[in-house]
């Protein structure tokens, strides 16, 4: 970014800050709430984000999530708190009381971050804003190349996407972490430095390392990454447009949070469309944050041409006896990998079951039909 003024540093990130959140067109939404881990990236977003907000009419709150992974995790929250009060800037902490793991901790703290952050968002009315930002832009496209991802996952991260019901906005994604840090010390605003950041265990200290090594050695650099991820945008969006059409021609998606797909239809599809399409619809059924593999989709393609009934991503493909659909199939929520009840509050706003939003003015408890037999 060739934003520098060498006596107004300050005024020109604003103003490059405002062009990024206009140019995602988020005109409508008069709140916005900020992740805040505490450390420079979220810092720095919820410091420029609130003085955009201030000067469009707008409200802004930047919120922390106290996930009690470190010993020093509360006090910690209560200091990144009280620099944003001292600013001005609204804040305030949620508390994850549930039980770490032994294993698959960043996962797991991820997932519940989000889920306190979307349901706050949800009953608030606002847009949440995170601080991924160019070098997490080029590990995610390297760690979904690892993992063998296709097309949308080679996309990276998109500026605005819709997680439980919640626009989610990443107005930094072309800011490079050095000019966050230098926003802050125009700010005088402080920051934390998180340990886990140079821990080698996690896969992302893992891809950071390999980057370094690899731009040290000349092997590419990390604007060649973003280069394929652009490309992978592009190719995803144009996937998505040329197969509409047939694509709503066999499949019919029911407000009851299940699908019925006519595999005859869907056999006109190119490979790469099918396994594209299909993941899609598997992540609205199945609800869960993230894509299941290609090549897993591939094999289930291969199962349900064969006539087997068969899961995937917390969806089960059942076969449909019913005349007339001799080549068809429900997909369906697989509710054994789903919670059998939850309960719910006065004025509750909940994501049930990981794919229906369930908003109450009543307290009491959400069960699967399948589950009163049970109760």
């Amino acid at each position: 970014m060739t934003l520098i003024v060498p006596n107004n540093r300050l005024a020109a990130y604003e103003a490059a800050f405002a062009s990024n959140m206009q140019a995602l067109n988020l005109k409508p939404q008069t709140r916005f709430m900020t992740a805040l881990s505490g450390g420079p990236d979220s810092t720095a977003l919820a410091c420029l984000a609130n003085r955009y907000a201030r000067s469009h009419g707008k409200e802004h709150q930047a919120v922390i999530v106290n996930h009690n992974i470190r010993p020093d995790a509360t006090n910690e929250a209560l200091r990144v708190n009280q620099r944003m009060k001292d600013r001005g800037i609204a804040s305030r902490i949620l508390t994850i009381d549930n039980k770490s793991p032994a294993t698959g901790l960043q996962e797991w703290a991820r997932n519940q971050r989000f889920a306190a952050l979307t349901k706050l968002a949800r009953q608030q009315g606002a847009v949440l804003l995170v601080a991924h930002h160019h070098a997490d832009q080029v590990e995610t496209v390297l760690m979904r190349l690892a993992h063998g991802s296709g097309v949308v996952g080679l996309a990276g991260m998109r500026s605005v996407t819709l997680r439980d019901g919640v626009l989610v906005a990443r107005p930094l994604l072309n800011w490079h972490a050095k000019s966050l840090v230098d926003v802050l010390g125009l700010f005088g605003c402080d920051y934390e430095e998180d340990p886990s950041n140079q821990n080698s265990q996690f896969e992302r200290v893992k891809m950071r390392n390999f980057l370094r090594d690899a731009a040290a050695f000349g092997v590419f650099r990390a604007d060649d990454v973003l280069r394929l991820g652009r490309v992978m945008q592009a190719l995803s969006d144009y996937l998505g447009m040329v197969s509409a059409k047939l694509w709503h021609a066999a499949t019919c998606l029911f407000p009851t949070g299940h699908a019925v797909i006519d595999m005859d239809i869907l056999s006109d599809l190119p490979q790469p469309v099918w396994v594209y399409r299909v993941r899609q619809l598997i992540r609205q059924i199945g609800g869960r944050p993230y894509g299941v593999p290609d090549m897993s989709v591939t094999r289930l393609q291969k199962r349900l041409l064969s006539g087997q009934n068969s899961t995937l991503g917390g969806c089960q493909f059942v076969k449909s006896l019913r005349r007339g659909e001799s080549n068809s199939f429900y997909v369906v929520n697989e509710l054994g990998r789903t919670p059998e009840a939850v309960d719910v509050a006065v004025d509750d706003d909940v994501i049930f079951a990981r794919c229906w939003r369930v908003r109450t003015k009543q307290a009491g408890r959400l069960v699967h039909a399948g589950s009163l037999a049970e109760l």
